[in-house]
């Protein structure tokens, strides 16, 4: 049996990681041409309907409005669908990370070195004292992070493993 040369059946084999992947490159130029930046696209079953969330952020560190998410809406939309790079029926969605943005990738880490997060673990660490807790990200690689958390009697280094930490949020704050 041959392979199929016909590209319209290969995005039924394509994983959600490599949809994410596609429409991260069919879109992404426009959004920077918008003046955006990507924060994250998730591409996931919401267990009522399939969703395409494209979750935007401002470079300047301004917030995202509503009117941003229609503006990148209607510029995208009819990107994904002259390209057609889904299978099924889906909904679309643009969005800001929000006040509560987890931190999912090495840009986002990045971003906030020397600043406050709250990390989630998986089981309770003793030297961090609890299964969550808030401190400053101090540095990170592929396999571990440092953290110091500022407490009223001193400051403590913790160092996890990847493997250890479930979430890691950073809270950025509204400047009204």
């Amino acid at each position: 049996m041959s392979k199929n040369k016909n590209n319209s059946n290969s995005k039924k084999t394509q994983s959600r990681k490599q949809i994410e992947q596609t429409v991260r490159n069919l879109v992404g130029a426009e959004i920077i041409n918008l003046g955006y930046e990507i924060w994250d696209i998730e591409y996931y079953n919401d267990k009522i309907e399939w969703l395409l969330d494209i979750t935007i952020e401002n470079p300047s560190g301004t917030p995202i409005s509503i009117s941003d998410c229609e503006k990148v809406t209607h510029a995208v939309s009819p990107i994904i669908d002259a390209a057609d790079p889904i299978e099924n029926s889906y909904s679309l969605a643009v969005s800001s990370p929000g006040l509560n943005r987890e931190l999912k990738n090495d840009l986002h880490l990045s971003k906030y070195i020397e600043k406050e997060v709250t990390v989630k673990l998986f089981t309770k660490n003793e030297i961090a004292g609890d299964k969550n807790f808030n401190a400053i990200l101090k540095e990170f690689s592929k396999e571990s992070f440092k953290f110091e958390k500022i407490s009223e009697d001193e400051n403590i280094i913790i160092n996890l493993a990847k493997k250890e930490i479930a979430h890691i949020y950073a809270y950025d704050e509204i400047n009204i």
